[in-house]
């Protein structure tokens, strides 16, 4: 009796899910969320505590049990559509439980520890980055593409495949090994495979035609890119101020022998070199824009990844404000950046 030869492996083997980068993104999303919201609210309703007579049920204790339910969710059942869900309740579970750091690391369980929120926004950062570093590009093997077709066949037996699910399906089989035993089968199952419309959400596809319509228009417009260079480099001016304004006002300065701590100095050579580079930037965007962009973007991800952590120190509230301009502006500089590189991308072509 013939058949196909098992596979030893010495190791566990590791394969991306077909889902990994949104699945990540919608973990990390739902627990920023969660932990801002939880923040609003308890600030605006004078932070109410649940429980008396001694007691106080801590938020934290919602935040472990939704993780709990995320993870029976995820043990118990299968399916693509399930882990997207999985990832909301995990993510907001995690951003409950982290936001009550201040209490775990101070002897007296202050939640509100002045760093706290320095830190949450810190290790925010590093899984931002570790997240992409995780979901960058990585060499698909025969095996990867097989295991990540297998997932969306999965998929097809629950409940069909959309016409581009089907399509990736077929891709990824494309790149696999045809002598191994389980192609022809996965290719007659995706043959067999339900095939559903894609989903019709009318008003939204309306208002998506029309942020469009209006994202064009704004893009391709001679006041956008002047104001955007503008307002960058005001903030950058503004970061820098607001460091020489938070050291002179110190009361422990003294002219000639200033008192600065080691959080000031960081903030000041944070702030110089990103303001720096976000001012560099706007003087060459007018000879090479994509080299202008690229300089005001890492003058951006300075301030994000450095400025702003030791900003949530001394004004969270301001931080919060700086956090959601540094973010837009990263994200529109982004996009500005990807649109020249497909305009040199179509040159190219031409030529």
């Amino acid at each position: 009796m013939t058949g196909a030869k098992p596979i030893h492996r010495k190791r566990l083997a590791w394969v991306r899910s077909v889902d990994e980068p949104e699945l990540l993104e919608r973990f990390l999303v739902s627990a920023a969320t969660t932990l801002v919201g939880i923040r609003i609210y308890l600030a605006l309703t004078g932070y109410p505590q649940i429980g008396g007579h001694g007691l106080h049920i801590a938020h934290l204790l919602w935040g472990g049990v939704l993780m709990l339910v995320s993870l029976v969710l995820i043990l118990g059942f299968v399916g693509r559509d399930l882990r997207l869900v999985v990832a909301i309740v995990a993510g907001a579970g995690w951003g409950a439980f982290f936001d009550e750091l201040g209490k775990f690391i101070t002897s007296d369980v202050n939640y509100f520890y002045r760093p706290a929120m320095s830190l949450i926004y810190a290790s925010f950062v590093a899984l931002f980055v570790a997240f992409r570093f995780i979901t960058g590009e990585a060499a698909s093997t025969p095996r990867s593409a097989l295991v990540q077709c297998l997932e969306l066949v999965q998929t097809g037996a629950l409940r069909g495949l959309r016409p581009t699910e089907r399509e990736r399906a077929t891709a990824l089989l494309a790149g696999a090994d045809a002598d191994d035993p389980l192609v022809p089968a996965l290719r007659t199952a995706l043959a067999r495979t339900a095939v559903l419309p894609e989903p019709r959400h009318p008003v939204a596809n309306h208002i998506r035609e029309w942020l469009v319509r209006q994202d064009d228009r704004v893009w391709w417009s001679r006041w956008f890119v002047p104001l955007v260079v503008v307002v960058a480099v005001a903030i950058g001016g503004l970061a820098v101020a607001d460091v020489v304004s938070e050291i002179t006002n110190d009361p422990n300065y003294r002219l000639g022998s200033p008192a600065v701590s080691w959080s000031d100095g960081l903030k000041s050579a944070a702030a110089g070199v990103g303001g720096f580079l976000v001012l560099l930037g706007a003087l060459v965007l007018a000879r090479d824009r994509l080299r202008g962009w690229k300089l005001m973007r890492a003058g951006l991800l300075v301030f994000l990844l450095l400025v702003q952590p030791l900003s949530f120190y001394t004004e969270q509230v301001i931080a919060l404000v700086g956090l959601a301009v540094y973010l837009l502006l990263y994200g529109t500089v982004g996009t500005a950046i990807a649109l020249d590189e497909t305009k040199i991308g179509q040159r190219v072509a031409v030529r």
